[in-house]
């Protein structure tokens, strides 16, 4: 799965990111703002790419820009595939909740939460347990993720105690937690040994 873009994984060409600019919004997006939200492609290829996809019933021209035709029958799946990121963490959620342990903090890091990667970039996922199974349900989170998005998974799980001697070495990984991990599951406060 591409971090950044997940539709990009099944539309590999430019539709895909101008359909998930569309897909963000029911107000109509001018084709400079189609292209800036797109984050991919020329001004020009997005112009083509929303024209050929009004012919297909698929985007509506409209007054102020263009919309993604939400009658259109394959709506629901362009919205779906849009959105596969939320879908990633809502999965690590409902698994990290039907865990039996006590779980202090799970979260993404590096590129999936920066989402800044790309279709080969890892899946990082920091889990902060004193849970002695915490490993190996780790090694487990990190295999449902494997299959869930074809991508790599990291799962670096630790334990207050070696989270807090990281802290105290002053590793710079903590630093990288402390400013750019989405909490899916506790409290964040824990990497600030605020906690």
């Amino acid at each position: 799965m591409d971090v950044a873009l997940p539709i990009a994984s099944v539309i590999p060409s430019l539709d895909g990111p101008v359909l998930a600019a569309l897909s963000t919004t029911t107000a109509p997006l001018t084709l400079t703002r189609a292209h800036r939200l797109a984050g991919r492609g020329s001004l020009q290829g997005v112009r083509r790419v929303l024209h050929r996809l009004v012919e297909t019933g698929l985007v509506l021209e409209v007054p102020g820009g263009f919309v993604l035709n939400r009658d259109h029958l394959a709506a629901p799946a362009i919205a779906q595939l849009a959105s596969l990121h939320g879908e990633l963490a809502q999965r690590v959620r409902a698994t990290v909740g039907a865990w039996p342990g006590k779980l202090v903090l799970v979260g993404l890091f590096g590129s999936a939460a920066r989402r800044d990667g790309a279709e080969g970039s890892d899946i990082d996922v920091l889990l902060v347990s004193d849970d002695q199974d915490a490993p190996a349900f780790a090694d487990e989170l990190a295999d449902r993720i494997r299959r869930w998005t074809g991508n790599s998974a990291q799962v670096i799980a630790l334990s207050r105690a070696e989270l807090s001697r990281l802290r105290r070495a002053r590793a710079p990984i903590v630093q990288s937690w402390q400013s750019d991990v989405v909490v899916i599951a506790g409290d964040k406060a824990v990497l600030t040994g605020k906690r």
